[in-house]
């Protein structure tokens, strides 16, 4: 049959802006945070403390692996259970990665007490007059990292579950508390103490994000239902973790890779090059400030999509973060190579200082650096879409190959033979490499089967699925007979029974034309209704989505002055064999399933 109507991306474009926003205000918070820190050590208490910091770092991934790993993980297993309306499995996730994250977390508290003072002299090496301020900065982080576990865990949950606004909401408040705590101990405390305050002022600001939780548990946009017992919660570890594995196995290699770049750093570089290797450590977060928060989408919106097995959304939404992943890094590319002193006045680094002892331009090293971000962001792509779509591998060994192998392999080499000019070199090789080999992993993969699909998205192409229709029709009463024609044709199709294919064109129709005739309240504008028409084991399937108000059918109760004005949702109750709505990614889904004849 040759359907004149075609799936456009109308609706999934709007839900798409709608949660960029927050998403990237969310992000823009959290990674503010992080290179805040550098800005306000650096400008405040000079360059010994932010070379500590740096030093440092390898505790901080380390603290942050349960928070990530699980927070990941539950925030696509939960996407991925909301899309295929499976509401207890979604929330007994989202209890399950609260439980776990505090609990893993409590291992740091001892850790960090009994060998803090230890592990600070061992990263400092040769540079013992920094031992003590990375001997507090690390100790603080163990002991407040099961706040930072749930922290983490909670905001990355809060988009997958319709509430993305309070996932940058989370991150606003954490950050502007803990900058505003960390100046104030900065400026107050002793420089032999401040450190202690420096990380502290971290976990003080998650405790303040965490206020979100209440309007979170007011919300009407919740899926999530909290009175559901966590009793059997324990049987989704296992995929929980599996979708979590790449960002967990990335953070764990970021501990590896930081700590093998301190090796070099603390003998290969002198003391004036020490401060331009802390201010390159911190580079990331200037990319990740405006990138990630735009990657981010993918974990939430493309794993509801994937669900839903709504691949034409999910090939839209990766098209417009790929692209403005990508343009957004040009940008930045193109500023830092063209005015790399800014950035040794935002970090506090006397870049005079550099230049008269240094026998190579600071500013060349940083113009180099910069050719790396480009590929870095792609393979941020790689890691964020791949678990979206539950295909961990290709991230996995984005991860292992970029940070676990040719990264501390090429730096640290590049690094004794180069000084601080091999880092930046170090940093292209081990971002364009990586893209490469993960790129002919795919192919490979594809080759031998292990993989199908098409494309590196590794999608099925549903204009040539038989077994499905995708379509988009314009929300207009004039359009309803003739979708509904179309619909009942190819219903009868796929099914090869008459009967349930009219039963499906008629509840269709009910709920098409409530849409139209009440979803939208306004006038103006282009609307849209998707439609997907599906072959089940057990019958027909149809998915109606619309993004007009909000409207529960399956709840749904007429006054005595209504009962006339939604009469057809009796008729849908009667003849659907399945009757379901969603809220999801803000938008209507009304599922309903014909049974065939047996």
């Amino acid at each position: 049959m040759d359907i004149e109507y075609r799936r456009n991306d109308k609706i999934i474009r709007r839900k798409f802006y709608q949660y960029l926003v927050p998403t990237v205000l969310m992000v823009l918070a959290m990674q503010f945070g992080s290179l805040a820190d550098a800005i306000v050590i650096g400008n405040f208490l000079g360059d010994g403390a932010l070379s500590a910091a740096s030093l440092a770092l390898p505790v901080v991934f380390l603290v942050e692996i349960p928070g990530m790993m699980i927070g990941t993980g539950a925030s696509i297993i939960g996407a991925n259970f909301i899309g295929k309306r499976l509401i207890k499995e979604a929330s007994q996730t989202f209890k399950l990665a609260m439980f776990l994250s505090f609990a893993v977390s409590l291992i740091f508290i001892p850790i960090g007490a009994l060998a803090g003072d230890a592990v600070a002299k061992l990263f400092a090496g040769s540079f013992v007059d920094l031992a003590p301020m990375i001997s507090q900065y690390i100790q603080v982080y163990a002991y407040q990292a099961p706040l930072l576990g749930i922290g983490i865990t909670l905001a990355y949950f809060l988009s997958s579950d319709n509430n993305p606004n309070l996932g940058a909401a989370f991150f606003a408040i954490c950050n502007v508390v803990h900058i505003g705590a960390e100046i104030l101990f900065c400026r107050f405390l002793d420089i032999s103490v401040a450190m202690w305050g420096v990380a502290a002022s971290t976990g003080i600001g998650m405790l303040a994000g965490m206020l979100v939780f209440i309007p979170y548990m007011k919300s009407k946009r919740r899926v999530v239902d909290l009175k559901i017992p966590f009793k059997g919660s324990f049987a989704l570890v296992k995929p929980l973790l599996r979708a979590g594995s790449s960002s967990g196995a990335l953070t764990a290699l970021l501990f590896v890779y930081s700590l093998v770049l301190n090796i070099a750093a603390i003998n290969f570089l002198s003391d004036l090059e020490m401060p331009l290797y802390a201010m390159l450590t911190n580079f990331s977060f200037v990319v990740d400030i405006f990138v990630i928060g735009i990657l981010q989408i993918m974990p939430s919106v493309v794993a509801s999509l994937f669900g839903e097995k709504d691949y034409f959304g999910v090939r839209s939404v990766c098209r417009r973060v790929f692209l403005l992943a990508m343009g957004t890094t040009v940008v930045l590319t193109v500023i830092s190579i063209a005015f790399p002193q800014l950035f040794f006045t935002i970090f506090g680094v006397d870049l005079s200082a550099l230049q008269a002892g240094l026998s190579i331009d600071p500013l060349f090293v940083v113009r180099i650096y910069c050719i790396s971000f480009l590929a870095y962001t792609g393979n941020k792509f790689i890691v964020y879409y791949y678990p979206s779509i539950l295909k961990n591998a290709p991230a996995v060994l984005d991860n292992a190959v970029r940070v676990g192998l040719i990264g501390p392999i090429s730096v640290f080499f590049l690094m004794k033979f180069l000084s601080i000019s091999g880092f930046a070199y170090g940093a292209i090789i081990m971002e364009v490499a990586t893209i490469i080999i993960v790129i002919v992993f795919i192919t490979i993969a594809k080759r031998v089967g292990k993989y199908t699909g098409k494309g590196l998205l590794l999608l099925p192409s549903t204009s040539k699925n038989e077994a499905q229709i995708d379509l988009s029709i314009p929300a207009k009463e004039e359009e309803i007979s003739k979708i509904i024609e179309d619909l009942q044709h190819y219903a009868f199709e796929i099914g090869k029974d008459e009967k349930a294919a009219a039963m499906l064109a008629l509840a269709s129709e009910e709920i098409i034309a409530n849409t139209i005739a009440y979803g939208y309240r306004f006038k103006g504008g282009s609307r849209y209704i998707d439609v997907n028409l599906s072959r089940t084991e057990a019958g027909l399937l149809v998915r109606i989505r619309d993004d007009g108000v909000a409207f529960d059918p399956t709840n749904y109760v007429p006054g005595d002055e209504e009962e006339m004005k939604f009469h057809g949702i009796e008729v849908v109750r009667k003849v659907a064999s399945d009757f379901k709505y969603l809220r999801l990614l803000n938008t209507n889904n009304t599922i309903m399933e014909i049974a065939l004849a047996k």
